[in-house]
């Protein structure tokens, strides 16, 4: 029972169902309440406390809970993440007792067909049409906004470039960077008209894997995302993609080698770097997003532009797009590593004191595997 069914705030903490009577629990961005050995996974922040101040008693709860010994390893999901920790807790007195048990884990994805589903088309130089497709449900944060005004510019041009977008197109306040001023969205909805576009308000994964596939890259230039893990199905799928370096996404997207990235200015954690203060309403911000919105629609244009008509210049990115998705993110090198931590964590006493190990690897980035994708 995640609590925050109960009560909006409360997303730090689960309530497991009783006399369950596990070995080990191995959690994810909630905290399990009164679970005796765990180990607990998260993505971006731990403990969770959005919407609260830092010094109340539930967040010192929370920390104390994952600095003792009941909570034996701490599993952050990127490298990014791992930072995002150690900034946040870097002023706890048990700072060190959660940093000894820190660790990073990326997650794993099922790989698809392991033959390129436009491999012979490819190598036999028939391409007309460059096809990207866009996923994601936050239409603004994620970057379908860069989508569809790539699409307008590459349709006023004649680039034989079509564009698919699987949203439902939320934008505005529901999201934590998207300008909130009435009728700023509107623009680029009518954007998603042209005959370059094609829309999906929809679609089970299956199918949005299907249409990954038959790809020739994915598109997320995101403004923010803890992880993109719609960056790493299509990579499953043989497909690079085109990102901005937020977060996560660095760790395992390399420019020219399993994919494309763009420019934005982030900061030492990530972060896209925004005017300062709580703006989102003001017509300086709008302005500001539009200037993002559209320096990233003409950098992902002229990223492109080598690929038009250049079928045998995707091969390579696809087949290293594939081998990332293979030796980073697959569920075989995921299980190799989880089978025997499990056991072994299962194992240790609650009076010794919890502490990563030397068996307890972090995950590689992409710079680190980089010499296998030459």
């Amino acid at each position: 029972m995640p609590f925050d069914k109960i009560y909006g705030r409360l997303d730090g903490v689960a309530l497991l169902a009783p006399f369950h009577n596990a070995d080990l629990v191995h959690a994810f961005n909630r905290v399990p309440i009164g679970e005796k050995k765990y180990v607990i996974s998260f993505e971006s922040h731990l403990p969770r406390r959005f919407g609260f101040e830092r010094d109340n008693p539930y967040t010192d709860w929370m920390i104390r809970e994952i600095s003792g010994r009941h909570c034996r390893r701490i599993i952050a999901l990127s490298h990014y993440a791992r930072k995002q920790f150690i900034d946040q807790t870097k002023e706890l007195s048990s700072a060190g007792d959660l940093l000894d048990k820190l660790m990073v884990r990326h997650p794993n994805v099922l790989l698809g067909l392991k033959e390129d589903a436009l491999a012979d088309d490819l190598e036999h130089g028939r391409m007309d049409d460059l096809v990207i497709t866009f996923v994601g449900a936050h239409f603004g944060r994620k970057g379908g906004c860069v989508a569809a005004l790539m699409a307008q510019k590459a349709h006023a041009q004649n680039l034989p470039l079509r564009i698919q977008i699987v949203s439902s197109l939320k934008v505005g306040a529901v999201t934590w960077t998207d300008p909130t001023s009435d009728g700023f969205f509107d623009p680029y909805m009518e954007m998603l008209k042209l005959p370059n576009v094609r829309l999906f308000s929809g679609l089970p994964n299956g199918d949005v894997r299907q249409m990954l596939r038959r790809s020739h890259f994915g598109f997320l230039p995101t403004f923010s995302d803890t992880f993109g893990y719609s960056i790493i199905e299509a990579m499953a799928e043989h497909v690079p993609s085109i990102a901005t370096p937020v977060q996560a996404i660095p760790e395992f997207v390399q420019d020219g080698v399993n994919g494309l990235m763009l420019p934005l200015n982030v900061d030492e954690l990530g972060h896209w770097v925004q005017p300062p203060g709580d703006q989102r309403h003001a017509e300086s911000y709008a302005r500001f997003y539009d200037d993002e919105i559209e320096k990233l629609a003409d950098h992902a244009l002229d990223a492109l532009r080598p690929y038009f008509h250049a079928a045998e210049k995707m091969l390579p990115l696809r087949c290293n797009a594939r081998l990332t998705a293979e030796k980073m993110f697959s569920p075989t090198v995921s299980g190799a590593f989880y089978d025997p931590f499990y056991e072994r964590i299962a194992k240790e006493s609650l009076s010794s004191r919890p502490e990563r190990g030397v068996l307890d690897v972090s995950s590689p980035t992409i710079a680190e595997l980089a010499h296998r994708l030459a």
